[in-house]
């Protein structure tokens, strides 16, 4: 039987990030035990966000999981709670409750969610709108993937993977052959082309319940965002589109059911057609990447951190802070610099100083290494920004964008 969760609980976290959603567990009166990676335990430690700091190399395997408790002379009946914020951590936070009967994230739930192929089976059984998709293995086996889904375009990428890695639109012979020589055996997953503008809705379920919901539009569609397209979004109000949220609304709900996740926040990423038909793309039981939390925050007063712990910990919704005054739109945007090592790049307030920028983050420092992009999550910083409408928030995003790679200047910069 799964032990009930009263109060704060004593929970087992695996991963460190992200850092809202870990001091939102404290907040609410949790007992954290986090198992982290060398870098991120001296973060942890330096900021005192949990109680307890169980080091391994991969918080995500369930293995090293379980073999560091066991160094650190910590039992499994210690928690009420076994979970992560993190995508990669869903499984085997799953596993591990269900081996100690406490409460966490049904274990066929988190492999839904996590595979994209057993993921799409289940929802294309239940009559959902999606792309034909095939598996294959060896490289050479991608002809005939591509013709079990009808042919070019088609996409190809990992069955678990995210932040788009590995992930590639293909749509002649000629990018078939490039593809096949550049990469071997998978599993890999071919899915017929979707067109169509790409949405991603966020919120919250409570008992099966959605409970809340914020439908934004990416600035191009995510799989552009490797070739250095404008990687960001704008989030759109309710009052606004009603009929867009009411489709998204019934996407949601459904894909929940299917997929049987009843409590914790969701990122559902959706092509939107011509007519207004969603055809769905993924869904993940995680808070999403780039600064898509802050964007909701300031729509809709919902705080996607909060909302995460409340559902962990079996706690009431948390209920809505003050969405920012005013019909503005809010969306938020990669910033890159060149490749290369950072020489030097506006700081964070220079950044906020641009117009129609909100706030502003950095990851890198000078001296730091800019890459090419491999994933959707590769960036010097990101703004939040805000305008009278999407057009407006997308043409501030492009200017903040393009402002801050013109400044900044990396060794092997031309």
């Amino acid at each position: 039987m799964v032990r009930e969760v009263g109060g704060g609980g004593r929970v087992l976290l695996l991963g460190a990030k992200p850092d809202e959603s870990v001091a939102a567990l404290g907040e609410l009166g949790a007992g954290i035990t986090c198992v982290a990676t060398p870098r991120h335990a001296v973060s942890l430690r330096r900021r005192g966000l949990v109680d307890r700091i169980v080091v391994v190399a991969d918080p995500m395997d369930a293995e090293q999981v379980l073999l560091g408790l066991a160094r650190d002379g910590i039992s499994l009946d210690e928690f009420d709670v076994v979970t992560s914020a993190l995508e990669h951590g869903l499984v085997a936070a799953a596993v591990i409750g269900a081996s100690c009967a406490a409460r966490s994230l049904p274990l066929s739930t988190a492999v839904l969610l996590r595979d994209k192929q057993a993921q799409k089976t289940a929802l294309r059984r239940a009559g959902v709108p999606l792309a034909r998709s095939a598996v294959f293995v060896h490289p050479e086996e991608l002809a005939e993937a591509v013709a079990s889904v009808g042919g070019l375009p088609v996409v190809v990428k990992p069955p678990s993977g995210a932040g788009a890695a590995d992930t590639a639109a293909l749509r002649s012979a000629d990018d078939i052959a490039a593809w096949k020589k550049g990469h071997g055996a998978g599993p890999w997953l071919c899915e017929e082309f979707v067109p169509g503008d790409e949405l991603h809705i966020d919120g919250a379920v409570r008992g099966g319940q959605v409970v809340e919901i914020c439908v934004s539009r990416y600035f191009q569609n995510q799989i552009t965002a490797l070739d250095g397209a404008l990687n960001g979004s704008v989030a759109l109000r309710a009052a606004q589109e009603e009929s867009r949220y009411a489709r998204a609304r019934r996407l949601v709900r459904k894909a929940a059911a299917v997929l049987g996740f009843a409590d914790g926040v969701y990122h559902l990423e959706a092509f939107e057609q011509t007519d207004g038909t969603l055809v769905f793309g993924e869904c993940a039981g995680r808070i999403a990447g780039g600064r898509i939390d802050r964007s909701v925050l300031l729509t809709t007063g919902v705080d996607l951190h909060r909302e995460w712990a409340a559902a962990v910990l079996s706690l009431p919704a948390p209920g809505r802070a003050g969405a920012a005054p005013g019909e503005d739109l809010f969306g938020w945007v990669t910033l890159s610099a060149p490749p290369g090592r950072v020489l030097s790049m506006p700081s964070v307030d220079d950044i906020r100083a641009r117009p129609g920028v909100v706030d502003a983050e950095l990851k890198l420092a000078v001296g730091s290494l800019m890459t090419t992009p491999r994933t959707t999550t590769t960036r010097a910083g990101r703004a939040v920004v805000r305008g009278a409408g999407a057009t407006e928030v997308e043409a501030t995003a492009a200017d903040v964008a393009a402002w801050f790679k013109e400044a900044a200047r990396s060794a092997g910069d031309t």
